[in-house]
């Protein structure tokens, strides 16, 4: 993502000792940041120390930021490791959100874009419960690069930055990452492709 200006200006001044500055830039990203824990952890009482974690390790490492790409796309890249670390830490078992608490929180409908093929869906709460417990399935790696790529929408040369890996391994990650949920999902994704409702003009 392109570099803001406004944040340029504020990580100068956190640079130069002015605590604001940096509290303003959390005060910007810190419900992205919140959103992307939550999405790749699928923990909501991993996400207020995680986002702490976060935060704190950009200012620790402020300086070192290039600033070739925006400061979102940096601190996302933090975001992502620190998650998966603490998925790293935790078992396995702990890391499913139970369905009542999914359905809780979602929509009636959302709709989805496949980036490459510009497809749209409606998703009903129903589907999108078993695309969230599908994720649950997945690995928090295949999780991750999902959800920036779908729910975050980062571009592949944003992705490759973020996690740190050439343009062409985001690519093969993210075509098997797809086929591994398509294994999941393909009933649930079949009925959605068949519904008159399904697709936009």
């Amino acid at each position: 993502m392109s570099i803001i200006p406004e944040d340029t200006v504020l990580i100068r001044r956190a640079l130069k000792g002015d605590e604001s500055a940096y509290a303003d830039l959390v005060r910007r990203y810190q419900d992205r940041v919140s959103r992307l824990a939550l999405r790749i952890t699928r923990r909501p009482d991993l996400v207020p120390d995680l986002c702490q974690e976060v935060f704190i390790a950009a200012f620790t490492n402020l300086a070192r930021f290039k600033r070739r790409s925006g400061f979102m796309t940096w601190l996302h890249r933090i975001t992502v490791n620190a998650s998966l670390a603490a998925l790293r830490r935790e078992e396995a078992s702990s890391r499913m959100l139970t369905r009542a608490q999914e359905a809780g929180e979602l929509p009636d409908t959302i709709i989805v874009r496949d980036q490459d093929s510009g497809e749209r869906m409606l998703l009903n709460r129903e589907l999108q419960l078993e695309i969230h417990e599908a994720l649950d399935r997945l690995s928090a790696e295949d999780r991750a690069i999902l959800t920036l790529r779908y729910l975050e929408e980062f571009s592949t040369p944003e992705l490759a930055e973020i996690l740190d890996l050439p343009p062409g391994t985001v690519r093969s990650k993210l075509y098997y990452a797809r086929l591994k949920l398509a294994e999941i999902l393909d009933p649930a994704l079949a009925r959605a492709r068949r519904s008159p409702k399904s697709k936009e003009s």
